[in-house]
């Protein structure tokens, strides 16, 4: 008899063994190959997702906004956006689209989205009311880029019709401030930083300059709920391994000891491969907890 039981838990050993380990849970995740989708290269490569027998699948885009339906159809299950008309157009469409955790927000010291002026015309736009009647540009119609300029007009009893609110990409701004086409730009970092470097324009301000308070929360990180509720152990242990990630970059950013080895991993997964550009840049801050502001969001 105990030889029989010997066999039996020998014969199930094998054939646990020749099956492998348990299969991993696949999410697929749209990205944009910017440092806002830090912490998840970060967990990705530290081996956070793969702790929690999470596989994770890139796909690419190159904005939230065409990811919006990928999401709500559940093609993705996970993808990080800014907080403008599409977040709201699907919330109003009732699609299965949730937020689920923080992703950028600019704070003082740590703002990665600017408003640079022309380089001829630095100086003579000093504060709002110079904005009045000049080209301004944006990267896309209901950008939260869009917000930034109106909250700055604002400030000074204007609104956006009284600027001529133009739309390009961010890479289409340095030829347009060089061609004279545009007088100020809304950018992202590292856009502003290497177009300040190429000498075509000026860091006016920074979003932290103009918007006071706790922050703004620029970008937050969304879920298919339809997903979620299924998947209830994926979604909780990607959040974990997502705030892990968080964490590790905001040590890097504040010149901690992993800085190096985080720097390699933004190098390899996004666009920006001059590793001299991350002491110039600011990233972006994440919150270490996951938390979102939402006096910010609802703003």
């Amino acid at each position: 008899m105990r030889n029989k039981v010997f066999l039996s838990l020998f014969a199930l050993s094998v054939a646990l063994l020749a099956g492998g380990a348990a299969a991993q849970d696949v999410v697929k995740v749209g990205h944009l190959g910017i440092a806002a989708d830090g912490p998840v290269y970060i967990a990705m490569e530290k081996g956070y997702f793969k702790e929690a027998n999470i596989e994770i699948k890139l796909e690419p885009f190159v904005s939230a906004v065409p990811a919006m339906a990928p999401l709500a159809s559940g093609e993705i299950q996970v993808v990080g956006g800014g907080i403008g008309p599409p977040l709201f157009n699907a919330y109003a469409r009732a699609f299965p689209v949730r937020v689920v955790g923080a992703r950028s927000r600019n704070v003082p010291g740590n703002s990665g989205d600017t408003l640079m002026v022309r380089k001829d015309l630095v100086g003579q736009i000093k504060r709002a009311a110079d904005l009045k009647g000049r080209k301004v540009a944006v990267n896309a119609p209901g950008s939260p880029l869009t917000y930034l300029v109106g909250k700055l007009l604002e400030s000074e009893g204007l609104s956006l019709k009284d600027v001529d609110l133009v739309h390009m990409p961010w890479p289409d701004m340095a030829p347009a401030f060089d061609n004279k086409a545009i007088d100020v730009g809304a950018l992202v970092d590292p856009f502003s930083s290497l177009y300040e470097d190429k000498g075509v324009g000026s860091i006016w301000k920074r979003a932290s300059d103009v918007i006071k308070g706790p922050g703004w929360e620029i970008a937050v990180l969304f879920y298919n709920d339809d997903w979620a509720k299924k998947n209830p152990r994926v979604a909780n242990e990607f959040m974990v391994a997502y705030i892990k990630g968080s964490r590790d970059m905001m040590q890097a950013w504040n010149r901690g000891k992993n800085r190096a080895e985080i720097i390699d991993i933004m190098v390899k997964h996004t666009r920006v491969k001059d590793r001299a550009l991350y002491d110039k840049m600011h990233w972006g801050h994440v919150d270490p907890n996951g938390e979102i502001l939402k006096d910010s969001v609802r703003d």
